[in-house]
Protein backbone atom coordinates (compact mmCIF):
# COMPACT_ATOMS: atom_id res chain seq x y z
CA UNK A 1 0.00 0.00 0.00
CA UNK A 2 1.08 3.36 -0.70
CA UNK A 3 1.99 5.77 2.02
CA UNK A 4 -0.48 8.46 2.78
CA UNK A 5 1.24 11.92 1.89
CA UNK A 6 -0.75 14.73 4.18
CA UNK A 7 0.42 17.94 5.45
CA UNK A 8 -0.80 18.18 9.58
CA UNK A 9 -0.77 21.84 10.03
CA UNK A 10 -2.35 21.60 13.22
CA UNK A 11 -1.93 19.25 16.34
CA UNK A 12 -3.45 19.19 19.80
CA UNK A 13 -6.80 20.29 20.88
CA UNK A 14 -5.94 24.14 21.17
CA UNK A 15 -4.91 24.41 17.35
CA UNK A 16 -8.97 23.50 16.31
CA UNK A 17 -9.02 27.62 17.03
CA UNK A 18 -6.71 28.82 14.82
CA UNK A 19 -9.19 27.81 12.53
CA UNK A 20 -11.19 30.89 13.04
CA UNK A 21 -8.36 33.20 12.13
CA UNK A 22 -7.79 31.78 8.63
CA UNK A 23 -10.36 33.37 6.54
CA UNK A 24 -8.99 36.65 4.62
CA UNK A 25 -10.20 39.57 2.56
CA UNK A 26 -8.57 39.20 0.04
CA UNK A 27 -5.92 36.12 -1.33
CA UNK A 28 -2.48 37.38 -2.02
CA UNK A 29 0.92 36.33 -3.08
CA UNK A 30 0.98 32.88 -4.74
CA UNK A 31 -3.10 32.80 -3.71
CA UNK A 32 -4.46 35.74 -5.71
CA UNK A 33 -5.86 35.27 -9.20
CA UNK A 34 -7.94 37.73 -11.23
CA UNK A 35 -11.62 37.96 -10.78
CA UNK A 36 -13.82 36.87 -13.08
CA UNK A 37 -16.32 39.72 -11.96
CA UNK A 38 -16.40 42.86 -10.11
CA UNK A 39 -18.19 41.42 -7.20
CA UNK A 40 -15.73 38.38 -6.83
CA UNK A 41 -15.91 35.02 -5.85
CA UNK A 42 -15.97 32.48 -3.37
CA UNK A 43 -13.81 29.81 -1.88
CA UNK A 44 -12.73 27.73 1.34
CA UNK A 45 -10.00 29.37 2.71
CA UNK A 46 -8.33 25.89 3.64
CA UNK A 47 -8.18 25.42 0.67
CA UNK A 48 -6.16 28.02 -0.61
CA UNK A 49 -3.70 27.77 2.16
CA UNK A 50 -2.36 24.18 2.19
CA UNK A 51 -2.81 24.09 -1.41
CA UNK A 52 -3.33 20.13 -1.68
CA UNK A 53 -6.39 20.01 0.12
CA UNK A 54 -5.84 18.12 2.76
CA UNK A 55 -5.88 19.35 6.22
CA UNK A 56 -5.25 16.83 9.27
CA UNK A 57 -5.84 17.72 12.92
CA UNK A 58 -5.38 15.19 15.75
CA UNK A 59 -6.99 15.35 19.45
CA UNK A 60 -7.01 13.33 22.44
CA UNK A 61 -9.09 10.30 21.37
CA UNK A 62 -10.40 9.62 25.07
CA UNK A 63 -12.04 13.08 23.96
CA UNK A 64 -15.50 12.28 23.12
CA UNK A 65 -16.02 15.01 20.64
CA UNK A 66 -14.31 18.00 18.77
CA UNK A 67 -15.71 20.48 16.63
CA UNK A 68 -13.88 22.84 14.01
CA UNK A 69 -15.66 25.32 12.01
CA UNK A 70 -16.10 24.91 7.69
CA UNK A 71 -15.77 28.80 6.42
CA UNK A 72 -16.55 30.21 3.25
CA UNK A 73 -14.96 33.40 2.69
CA UNK A 74 -15.66 35.90 -0.27
CA UNK A 75 -12.65 37.25 -2.16
CA UNK A 76 -13.09 40.46 -3.78
CA UNK A 77 -11.49 44.15 -3.91
CA UNK A 78 -14.26 45.67 -2.16
CA UNK A 79 -16.64 44.08 0.17
CA UNK A 80 -19.84 43.03 -1.46
CA UNK A 81 -22.68 45.33 -1.35
CA UNK A 82 -25.15 42.42 -1.54
CA UNK A 83 -25.62 39.28 0.31
CA UNK A 84 -24.12 36.38 -0.90
CA UNK A 85 -25.11 32.79 -0.82
CA UNK A 86 -23.61 28.91 -1.45
CA UNK A 87 -24.13 25.91 -0.50
CA UNK A 88 -21.43 23.37 0.71
CA UNK A 89 -21.99 19.14 0.14
CA UNK A 90 -20.47 16.27 0.86
CA UNK A 91 -18.42 15.13 -2.50
CA UNK A 92 -17.56 11.36 -2.53
CA UNK A 93 -16.61 11.66 -6.31
CA UNK A 94 -14.19 14.15 -6.06
CA UNK A 95 -12.61 12.00 -3.04
CA UNK A 96 -12.58 8.85 -5.32
CA UNK A 97 -10.41 11.23 -8.23
CA UNK A 98 -8.24 12.28 -5.34
CA UNK A 99 -7.57 8.99 -4.24
CA UNK A 100 -6.88 8.09 -7.90
CA UNK A 101 -4.31 10.51 -8.97
CA UNK A 102 -2.64 10.05 -5.88
CA UNK A 103 -2.59 6.52 -4.64
CA UNK A 104 -4.22 7.44 -1.65
CA UNK A 105 -7.57 5.23 0.02
CA UNK A 106 -8.87 7.65 1.71
CA UNK A 107 -12.56 6.57 2.72
CA UNK A 108 -15.28 8.95 3.58
CA UNK A 109 -16.43 9.39 6.70
CA UNK A 110 -19.66 7.71 7.86
CA UNK A 111 -22.61 10.01 8.76
CA UNK A 112 -22.30 8.38 12.40
CA UNK A 113 -19.39 9.92 13.08
CA UNK A 114 -19.52 13.61 12.66
CA UNK A 115 -22.60 16.41 12.04
CA UNK A 116 -22.49 19.74 10.28
CA UNK A 117 -24.52 22.80 11.55
CA UNK A 118 -25.74 23.67 8.55
CA UNK A 119 -25.27 23.15 4.44
CA UNK A 120 -26.65 26.39 3.68
CA UNK A 121 -24.46 29.58 4.00
CA UNK A 122 -24.99 33.31 3.72
CA UNK A 123 -22.57 36.02 3.79
CA UNK A 124 -24.11 39.29 4.50
CA UNK A 125 -23.58 42.28 2.98
CA UNK A 126 -20.78 44.64 4.05
CA UNK A 127 -19.58 41.03 5.64
CA UNK A 128 -16.88 38.31 3.80
CA UNK A 129 -17.38 34.95 5.70
CA UNK A 130 -19.44 32.37 7.02
CA UNK A 131 -19.28 29.43 8.78
CA UNK A 132 -20.72 25.93 9.90
CA UNK A 133 -19.26 23.92 12.54
CA UNK A 134 -18.20 20.08 11.63
CA UNK A 135 -18.70 18.00 15.19
CA UNK A 136 -16.61 14.78 14.97
CA UNK A 137 -17.71 12.08 17.37
CA UNK A 138 -14.43 10.33 18.65
CA UNK A 139 -15.53 6.87 19.99
CA UNK A 140 -17.45 6.39 16.76
CA UNK A 141 -14.35 6.12 14.58
CA UNK A 142 -13.21 3.13 13.55
CA UNK A 143 -9.41 4.01 13.91
CA UNK A 144 -8.39 0.93 11.50
CA UNK A 145 -9.91 3.27 8.45
CA UNK A 146 -8.34 6.47 6.38
CA UNK A 147 -11.53 8.17 7.42
CA UNK A 148 -11.61 12.18 5.23
CA UNK A 149 -14.84 14.57 5.45
CA UNK A 150 -14.73 15.63 1.54
CA UNK A 151 -16.48 19.17 1.23
CA UNK A 152 -17.28 21.27 -2.02
CA UNK A 153 -18.80 24.21 -2.42
CA UNK A 154 -21.95 22.96 -4.97
CA UNK A 155 -23.35 26.00 -5.55
CA UNK A 156 -23.54 29.98 -5.23
CA UNK A 157 -24.55 33.48 -6.10
CA UNK A 158 -20.94 34.42 -7.19
CA UNK A 159 -18.51 32.52 -8.94
CA UNK A 160 -17.43 29.57 -7.24
CA UNK A 161 -13.00 30.08 -7.13
CA UNK A 162 -10.67 27.25 -7.87
CA UNK A 163 -10.17 26.50 -4.22
CA UNK A 164 -13.51 24.52 -3.49
CA UNK A 165 -12.71 21.58 -2.46
CA UNK A 166 -11.80 20.53 1.08
CA UNK A 167 -10.41 16.94 2.10
CA UNK A 168 -10.53 17.20 6.29
CA UNK A 169 -8.51 14.16 7.64
CA UNK A 170 -9.48 13.06 11.11
CA UNK A 171 -5.94 12.22 12.94
CA UNK A 172 -7.17 10.61 16.29
CA UNK A 173 -3.85 9.55 18.12
CA UNK A 174 -3.54 7.81 21.11
CA UNK A 175 -0.72 8.57 24.00
CA UNK A 176 1.30 5.90 22.69
CA UNK A 177 1.64 6.70 18.97
CA UNK A 178 4.46 8.43 17.93
CA UNK A 179 8.11 8.18 16.19
CA UNK A 180 10.88 5.73 17.90
CA UNK A 181 14.02 4.64 17.78
CA UNK A 182 13.82 0.76 18.54
CA UNK A 183 16.82 -1.00 19.93
CA UNK A 184 17.35 -4.60 21.19
CA UNK A 185 17.80 -8.10 20.22
CA UNK A 186 16.52 -10.99 18.50
CA UNK A 187 17.05 -14.50 17.93
CA UNK A 188 15.77 -17.11 15.12
CA UNK A 189 15.92 -20.57 15.67
CA UNK A 190 15.35 -21.78 12.82
CA UNK A 191 17.93 -19.85 11.10
CA UNK A 192 20.87 -18.31 12.72
CA UNK A 193 21.38 -15.94 9.42
CA UNK A 194 18.38 -14.06 10.56
CA UNK A 195 19.32 -11.61 12.58
CA UNK A 196 17.88 -7.76 14.51
CA UNK A 197 18.14 -4.73 12.37
CA UNK A 198 19.01 -1.89 14.87
CA UNK A 199 18.86 0.66 15.43
CA UNK A 200 15.82 1.49 13.50
CA UNK A 201 13.09 4.48 13.12
CA UNK A 202 9.74 3.26 13.56
CA UNK A 203 6.43 4.76 13.77
CA UNK A 204 3.80 3.48 16.50
CA UNK A 205 0.70 4.02 14.64
CA UNK A 206 -2.82 4.38 16.40
CA UNK A 207 -5.19 1.62 15.39
CA UNK A 208 -7.40 1.93 18.56
CA UNK A 209 -7.73 3.09 21.89
CA UNK A 210 -5.18 1.35 23.39
CA UNK A 211 -3.32 -0.17 20.63
CA UNK A 212 -0.78 0.93 17.93
CA UNK A 213 0.79 -0.80 14.86
CA UNK A 214 4.75 -1.13 14.80
CA UNK A 215 5.26 0.76 11.23
CA UNK A 216 8.48 1.25 8.94
CA UNK A 217 7.78 4.71 7.70
CA UNK A 218 9.03 4.05 4.15
CA UNK A 219 7.26 0.03 3.79
CA UNK A 220 4.42 -0.24 5.92
CA UNK A 221 3.77 -2.33 8.85
CA UNK A 222 6.24 -5.07 9.01
CA UNK A 223 9.08 -6.06 11.43
CA UNK A 224 12.60 -5.08 9.52
CA UNK A 225 15.31 -8.22 9.55
CA UNK A 226 18.86 -8.71 8.26
CA UNK A 227 19.69 -11.84 6.34
CA UNK A 228 23.02 -12.78 6.20
CA UNK A 229 23.49 -8.85 6.51
CA UNK A 230 21.22 -7.51 3.81
CA UNK A 231 17.83 -6.15 4.60
CA UNK A 232 15.05 -8.33 4.74
CA UNK A 233 11.87 -8.86 7.22
CA UNK A 234 9.49 -11.80 7.71
CA UNK A 235 6.79 -12.03 5.18
CA UNK A 236 3.04 -11.97 6.63
CA UNK A 237 4.14 -10.64 10.05
CA UNK A 238 3.84 -7.54 11.27
CA UNK A 239 3.58 -6.41 15.26
CA UNK A 240 0.34 -4.65 17.19
CA UNK A 241 1.02 -3.93 21.09
CA UNK A 242 -1.96 -3.95 22.67
CA UNK A 243 -2.32 -1.73 26.00
CA UNK A 244 -3.71 -2.01 29.43
CA UNK A 245 -7.20 0.05 28.69
CA UNK A 246 -6.66 1.57 32.30
CA UNK A 247 -4.18 3.63 30.64
CA UNK A 248 -0.81 2.00 33.00
CA UNK A 249 1.50 1.35 29.81
CA UNK A 250 1.22 -2.18 30.57
CA UNK A 251 1.79 -4.29 27.39
CA UNK A 252 -1.08 -6.86 27.41
CA UNK A 253 -0.49 -8.92 24.26
CA UNK A 254 0.96 -8.77 21.29
CA UNK A 255 -0.77 -10.11 17.92
CA UNK A 256 0.30 -10.13 14.43
CA UNK A 257 -1.11 -7.46 11.70
CA UNK A 258 -1.79 -9.89 9.38
CA UNK A 259 -3.92 -12.53 11.50
CA UNK A 260 -3.11 -14.31 14.36
CA UNK A 261 -1.95 -16.64 12.90
CA UNK A 262 -1.25 -15.09 9.68
CA UNK A 263 -3.84 -15.17 6.64
CA UNK A 264 -0.46 -15.53 4.13
CA UNK A 265 -0.79 -19.13 5.64
CA UNK A 266 2.26 -19.79 6.89
CA UNK A 267 0.95 -19.75 10.62
CA UNK A 268 3.06 -17.02 11.59
CA UNK A 269 1.86 -15.37 14.48
CA UNK A 270 2.45 -13.12 17.37
CA UNK A 271 2.74 -13.32 21.31
CA UNK A 272 4.09 -11.59 24.54
CA UNK A 273 6.71 -12.87 26.40
CA UNK A 274 5.52 -12.94 29.95
CA UNK A 275 9.34 -12.98 31.44
CA UNK A 276 9.65 -9.38 30.24
CA UNK A 277 9.21 -5.90 31.51
CA UNK A 278 6.62 -5.07 28.53
CA UNK A 279 5.62 -1.36 29.80
CA UNK A 280 5.48 2.05 28.06
CA UNK A 281 6.58 4.83 30.90
CA UNK A 282 3.77 7.71 30.36
CA UNK A 283 6.75 9.84 32.14
CA UNK A 284 9.34 8.99 29.28
CA UNK A 285 7.28 7.86 26.39
CA UNK A 286 9.64 5.10 26.39
CA UNK A 287 8.86 1.12 25.83
CA UNK A 288 10.59 -2.25 27.11
CA UNK A 289 9.24 -5.16 25.29
CA UNK A 290 9.61 -8.94 25.01
CA UNK A 291 7.84 -10.70 22.20
CA UNK A 292 7.72 -14.02 20.11
CA UNK A 293 6.76 -14.82 16.67
CA UNK A 294 5.51 -18.40 16.68
CA UNK A 295 5.84 -20.68 13.66
CA UNK A 296 4.49 -23.81 14.47
CA UNK A 297 4.77 -24.98 10.69
CA UNK A 298 8.78 -24.16 11.18
CA UNK A 299 9.19 -25.06 15.08
CA UNK A 300 7.02 -27.90 15.43
CA UNK A 301 7.11 -28.58 19.06
CA UNK A 302 5.03 -26.15 21.48
CA UNK A 303 5.06 -23.55 22.29
CA UNK A 304 6.37 -23.07 18.81
CA UNK A 305 8.32 -19.84 18.93
CA UNK A 306 10.45 -19.18 16.01
CA UNK A 307 11.89 -15.92 16.90
CA UNK A 308 12.63 -14.03 19.99
CA UNK A 309 12.71 -9.85 20.59
CA UNK A 310 13.36 -7.71 23.23
CA UNK A 311 13.42 -4.10 21.93
CA UNK A 312 13.56 -1.03 23.98
CA UNK A 313 11.96 1.78 22.20
CA UNK A 314 13.19 5.62 22.96
CA UNK A 315 10.70 8.35 21.95
CA UNK A 316 11.94 10.64 19.48
CA UNK A 317 8.82 12.95 18.57
CA UNK A 318 4.94 12.69 17.43
CA UNK A 319 4.23 11.31 14.12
Amino acid sequence: MKKIKINKVLTGLGALLVMTSLSSCLKNGAYYTDFSTPAGSIYLPLAATNNNSVVAFSYDASLAQATMPIVVDVASPNTPSTQTTATIAIDADYLTSYNTANGTDFEVMPDSVYTLSKMDMTVPAGKRIDSAIATFYIPKMDLTHNYVLPITISNASLPIEQWNHLLLYIAVKNKYDGVYQVTGTMVDAANAGLTGYYPWTVELVTSGPNSVVLTDPTNGPIHLILSGGSLSYYGGFGVIFNFDPSGSGKVNSVVNYYGNPSSAGNTRSGSIDPTGVNKWDPSTKNMDVSYFMTQPSVITTPPYVRTSFTEHYKYLHPR
